[in-house]
């Protein structure tokens, strides 16, 4: 293991040794510039000069070239692999997804035109676009993509994350009436508009195709933009048809004109190229005027450009770090780890991981940045922050100044476990959901993934290791199970949204040392439509003990999330919520389900991972009541008044750096839960 005052070195420094050792003085001099914590805990108070360094000393620990042994099978063959099962677990959309995801997003460009010209106010205000501007699209919005979709990494079932830039004549306001209104008569299905949300959005479904919309509005400065873009985008499908022989002319002599008779069979090739150049014209400049919530929703196309510019135009590069993500976020998928809003990480955070290994590893095949990922994660330092670029402090001149991540001087930020910042200005912590109980389950599973990539690149496992089984199910005595129900499916779409969006509350509230209590969820709802057609969908979140814990009441841990949804003004008579304790014997049958059953004909059942922990488990929940223990949602205030404080504090036991989950705390025997 490299000690404290070996920082190690770069590619080169180990590759030429008379050139490490001669820059072994200067290494040492540098020592003192970077973070030193001998327990492995750090401080929540940093100071901005060290996040570079901290990331150098992650860089230089888990990133240092490995001479291949004997045994050890080339990454050439290991990358061809993870195409393989790429391929197979459908993780990449046929032609004919991608050109009706295209089409989606042609049509929907159509409709926010036409609207957009419903809204003009007056003839006089048209007129007045038209001679201020270049172009008179110049009232037209545009429509950019960002996400999976925009950085290629998306699934058929993924959605499209879209921007709307829409010219001054538009108001927030009415892309939550008017648009909607659209929507409707365009017959959308599972419209959903959430204009309270922190970015707010309007969700649906198009041809099949899963929207997730959001708007920012520009003023008067950037007016031209729009027209321009358009323009650009115009030109350049003319320019490509004509360069690509696509075109066929023909000249009129009653008009004096040429008249381009297009190929349609090359419009949906020139579509990518327009989609490419869309991307990349979004600049700090389109930062003036807008307010803070319109910031926010441009950074996510803001962030995906950056996120392509820093792998560079480099093909292979580029594909590598698709293969790369691709395969991350299916790993995370499988193992309950993937959902921003539940507190794990989302498609973003991921992204920037993936990114980072990527810039510190510019020429590692996919094999080795997926091994390097799953070593320089599980072994970082959190709460450091992972940062691709130092952060901008201050707007460009014109740009009004925003809140930025500031653990120094904000208190807020300070308290942050798994800060992974945006590369953008204003720059934000885009992982501040996660949690402790959600943290833990990160670090377990990478390091578990740790193992096993390391025993694939020796040919002990395959790829396909990374996601057999569903062992969370088998590691636990006690989960506590979360039943959103409703007897109509639009009312269930309703409540089952509130539910979720506040099911980070339920989650910190079971997290309790004072009363022996911790949590570990896992990031899935397994919905399904019940015999009586009642609408049902399961969350689980298992539940471990400190070891002197002779009795648990949950109505105190539970009291905030119940609350909340009971007190919500929506709520209608056709909607519930049931919350049990379920020993692991007594699991739905659906919990077991592999998720990965659909999409690989071997499934795993082998769970010798996790024997010791099972065994001891399914004695536990052998000793427990058969009779399951119920919290009636409607009745939870009095369940709560009855309960008594406790303050004695429950000690746990710290974890293990091992494959194997954390066992923080031992399993609850002969106890009763309340």
């Amino acid at each position: 293991m490299m000690s404290a005052k070996d920082p190690g070195g770069d590619t080169a420094q180990k590759a030429h040794g008379s050139q490490n050792v001669h820059n072994r003085g200067r290494n040492r001099r540098n020592n003192n510039a970077r973070p030193h914590n001998k327990s492995g805990g750090q401080h929540h108070t940093h100071q901005r000069k060290n996040y570079k360094a901290n990331n150098n000393r992650h860089s230089n620990r888990n990133n240092k070239p490995q001479l291949r042994s004997r045994n050890q099978i080339s990454h050439a063959v290991l990358s061809n692999s993870l195409v393989e099962v790429s391929t197979s677990r459908q993780l990449i959309e046929s032609s004919d997804g991608i050109q009706n995801r295209r089409r989606v997003m042609k049509r929907l460009d159509s409709m926010l035109c036409n609207w957009s010209d419903s809204l003009l106010p007056t003839a006089s205000y048209a007129d007045m676009l038209t001679t201020s501007s270049s172009n008179n699209k110049s009232n037209h919005p545009s429509l950019l993509s960002f996400g999976s979709y925009r950085l290629g990494v998306h699934t058929p079932d993924a959605d499209v994350d879209c921007l709307v830039l829409a010219p001054p004549h538009i108001q927030r306001h009415d892309f939550f009436d008017s648009w909607i209104t659209v929507l409707k008569n365009a017959e959308v299905s599972d419209l959903h508009p959430v204009a309270t949300a922190y970015t707010p959005v309007v969700k649906f479904s198009m041809d099949g195709i899963k929207i997730d919309m959001v708007f920012a509005r520009i003023n008067h400065v950037q007016l031209n933009w729009l027209a321009e873009h358009k323009l650009r985008l115009e030109q350049v499908k003319e320019q490509k048809k004509m360069e690509e022989n696509n075109v066929e002319t023909e000249f009129d002599q009653t008009s004096s004109t040429v008249i381009v008779h297009h190929n349609n069979e090359a419009d949906d090739e020139l579509d990518e190229i327009a989609d490419k150049i869309a991307e990349v014209v979004v600049s700090d400049q389109m930062l003036i005027g807008l307010d803070e919530t319109s910031v926010r929703c441009v950074n996510g196309v803001r962030v995906s450009q950056y996120l392509l510019a820093i792998v560079g135009t480099n093909p292979t590069r580029l594909e590598n770090f698709r293969l790369t993500l691709r395969i991350v976020k299916e790993w995370a998928r499988v193992h309950g780890l993937y959902s921003n809003v539940l507190g794990f990480l989302g498609g973003v955070n991921w992204a920037i991981l993936v990114c980072w290994v990527c810039k510190e590893n510019p020429n590692a095949k996919p094999s080795m940045l997926l091994n390097l990922f799953f070593r320089t994660f599980a072994n970082w330092s959190w709460p450091h922050p992972v940062l691709l670029a130092k952060q901008q402090l201050h707007p460009i001149k014109g740009v009004s100044s925003h809140p930025i991540w500031d653990p120094v001087n904000n208190f807020r930020d300070a308290k942050h476990l798994m800060p992974i910042i945006t590369p953008c200005y204003p720059s934000m912590n885009s992982s501040y959901n996660v949690g402790e109980p959600q943290l833990r389950r990160i670090q377990d599973e990478l390091r578990r993934a740790t193992k096993i990539s390391h025993d694939v690149c020796f040919g002990r496992k395959t790829w396909s290791d990374l996601f057999k089984g569903n062992d969370f199910f088998r590691q636990h005595a006690n989960y506590l199970q979360v039943d959103i129900i409703s007897t109509q499916e639009d009312d269930f779409r309703e409540w089952f949204g509130l539910c979720e969006a506040r099911m980070r509350i339920l989650i910190a509230g079971l997290e309790n040392p004072s009363f022996g209590t911790q949590a570990y969820p896992f990031a899935k709802f397994f919905t399904r439509k019940e015999e009586d057609g009642k609408h049902v969908s399961s969350f689980f979140v298992a539940l471990r003990f400190a070891e002197d814990t002779e009795k648990v009441d949950l109505g105190p841990l539970i009291m905030d999330y119940l609350q909340i949804v009971n007190s919500w003004d929506g709520r209608k008579e056709t909607m519930d919520l049931a919350i049990n304790i379920v020993s692991q014997k007594n699991l739905p049958s659906f919990a077991f389900e592999v998720e990965c059953s659909e999409k690989e004909n071997e499934v795993d059942d082998d769970s010798t991972s996790s024997e010791t922990s099972t065994n001891t488990n399914e004695e536990v929940a052998s000793s427990l009541d058969d009779e399951t223990s119920n919290v009636d949602a409607s009745k939870a205030t009095k369940t709560v008044q009855k309960s008594p404080p406790r303050s004695a504090k429950k000690k746990l036991e710290p974890g293990h750096d091992s494959g194997t989950p954390s066992m923080f705390i031992s399993p609850l025997k002969r106890a009763k839960i309340s």
